[in-house]
């Protein structure tokens, strides 16, 4: 009989055991995160949703925008319905106790900064900070918090450039969506308002 000595061989005996049962790694991996029972109301206001980093002046320096709102408002309102058991969407905070919703979500933009770098596959930084506030039907907050979501990319030549500030802004939005699904997931206030 052979020993393993190795520290690897356990994992490879996890993979030869899967593999054998016939399960394939989507299988094996772990079914969707239940929904939170709340019925939310998403706040997405136009302020919000035209949030961008504007700079230079194409002159003496690179000029650059990352429409940061234009491209998370239609994601949050894709994508969080996943998160909750419903919800709807409006474009300002309800007046208290008219609500419909069990929470009200207002997302805002705390900062938007970008790294700016001379050489053309120098990796830069887009970061987003992004203020979370759940208030109940109240209008009460029974929940804050702030994400902080990041993008890099090569800075780019002047053929790349656009291409790359594009993908940059795509990956910090991704970021903070992903980031702002986890965060209410693992939120125990709303995971309290929900029982």
């Amino acid at each position: 009989m052979m020993l393993c000595r190795n520290a690897l061989c356990p994992i490879a005996i996890g993979l030869m055991l899967m593999v054998s049962s016939g399960l394939s790694a989507q299988e094996a991996a772990q079914s969707p995160p239940p929904k939170l029972k709340l019925n939310a109301e998403l706040v997405l206001t136009a302020d919000f949703c035209n949030a961008e980093l504007k700079r230079g002046n194409g002159w003496t320096t690179v000029k650059e925008k990352f429409p940061i709102g234009e491209k998370l408002c239609p994601l949050l309102e894709a994508e969080l319905p996943s998160v909750f058991a419903s919800m709807k969407k409006s474009d300002h905070v309800p007046a208290p106790n008219t609500a419909d919703a069990d929470v009200i979500l207002v997302p805002k933009v705390g900062d938007i900064g970008a790294t700016m770098k001379n050489m053309a596959h120098s990796k830069r930084e887009l970061v987003i900070v992004l203020e979370w506030t759940a208030l109940n039907r109240a209008g009460n907050a029974v929940w804050v918090q702030t994400i902080q979501a990041s993008g890099r990319e090569n800075m780019g030549n002047v053929f790349s450039h656009g291409k790359d500030m594009k993908k940059i802004n795509d990956d910090a939005v991704n970021d903070a969506l992903a980031k702002s699904e986890e965060a209410m997931r693992s939120s125990r206030e709303l995971q309290k308002l929900a029982q």
